[in-house]
């Protein structure tokens, strides 16, 4: 199994991640080509620094007044020309900053403004991360304690409490480490790095080394300012992950609704969904909600739970759950294009495939025509 161990010796911010993805391999050139249909790209380059004994990439990006409202960002990374999985992963990334700027702000998706990340330099950090993480194509990736500082820190939004409350926010659930340093050290795009890739429990395997790389950062301090990245080959599987299993049982609630609920529960971040009858207390037939959940999105879930239905208690516990190296392609087939979802075994080997139910149900309503024709036409051509 690869795997990809972040090692954020004195925090992680874009640009130290793509210098140490870049001294860990990532052809550069490939970078350029993916960030050149960026609007008003400003020059690029790797440089090697060294800090006491360490030697690095930093990543040197030519000023810009360039900035983007959210819309654009999505725009710009969808329009690139990169594979869908970099794209995807690009929007996620970005979607993860702005969920916690709607939170900590208090308003809808729609209604967020980036100030510092509305600059270009956003976009170039988001895509050539996605880039490099996928040009590795690790089946896992850990990371370490994620280091904060203290204090206060100026921003456009005047002083703040260090680590920033945004950044904090996509940060849930990950293991923090503070620092006695006045320094922003883990910034929000940092930090939905780390939220998007990493792990959120356990510890990284033991592994074999076949790549290594060091991105510098420019703060000066006691410390080095340098982000590490280590590519390896674990010798067995990559650990399995914790999931949380919430339930409540229900009997006095109009059931037409129930569908539609947990539709919501499934929007707010529920890996799975699933509803059967039970026997309740005094005879009475019910409904049990069960919800598999990663641990990070615990309060969101209970909280639609609690609001959507006439429940009022709910219990869970903690479980495991193991699961396929996925990967997602986008197939041209006559009818239209059509997502295919693959999965291998621990040794690297196809299993399995599915093709995405949305994609043909939005071909057979749009050509009139049964779902199970468009679905038979569909896998002749991706067989």
């Amino acid at each position: 199994m690869k795997i990809i161990f972040i090692d954020p010796v004195f925090g992680i911010s874009g640009d130290m991640t793509v210098s140490a993805l870049v001294d860990a391999g990532v052809p550069f050139d490939g970078l350029q080509r993916v960030l050149s249909k960026v609007p008003g790209i400003p020059s690029m380059k790797p440089v090697r620094l060294t800090r006491g004994i360490l030697s690095g990439v930093h990543l040197e990006i030519g000023r810009s007044s360039r900035h983007f409202s959210v819309a654009e960002m999505e725009k710009i990374i969808t329009s690139l020309d990169a594979g869908q999985s970099v794209k995807d992963d690009a929007l996620g990334m970005l979607a993860l900053i702005v969920s916690a700027e709607a939170k900590v702000h208090g308003v809808s998706r729609d209604k967020v403004h980036f100030h510092e990340l509305s600059h270009i330099d956003t976009v170039i950090d988001l895509v050539s991360v996605a880039y490099g993480m996928r040009s590795f194509g690790g089946d896992a990736v850990y990371c370490g304690p994620v280091p904060c500082g203290s204090g206060t820190i100026t921003t456009s939004h005047g002083v703040l409490p260090n680590p920033p409350p945004v950044t904090l926010e996509v940060l849930k659930g990950h293991e923090l480490i503070f620092y006695p340093e006045n320094l922003e050290l883990t910034t929000p795009t940092g930090a939905a790095i780390v939220a998007y890739y990493a792990r959120k429990q356990g510890r990284v395997p033991p592994f074999r080394e076949i790549g290594r790389g060091y991105g510098m950062g420019t703060y000066e301090s006691s410390r080095p300012d340098v982000l590490r990245i280590f590519v390896g080959e674990a010798a067995g599987p990559v650990s399995d992950e914790e999931a949380l299993v919430i339930e409540t049982d229900i009997d006095d609630m109009e059931m037409e609704y129930l569908g539609a609920v947990i539709e919501r529960i499934r929007s707010a971040g529920a890996i799975d969904v699933v509803h059967f009858p039970v026997s309740m207390k005094k005879g009475r037939t019910g409904v049990r909600v069960s919800v598999t959940a990663d641990p990070s999105r615990f309060d969101t879930i209970v909280e639609t739970i609690f609001a959507e239905t006439t429940t009022f208690g709910l219990r869970w516990r903690t479980s495991s759950r193991r699961i396929l190296r996925r990967e997602e392609t986008t197939i041209t087939t006559s009818l239209g294009p059509v997502r295919v979802k693959k999965g291998f075994d621990r040794s690297g080997g196809l299993i399995k495939t599915h093709i995405e139910f949305d994609d043909v149900k939005k071909i057979a309503d749009e050509k009139n025509i049964p779902y199970r024709e468009a679905l038979k036409q569909i896998r002749k051509e991706t067989d």
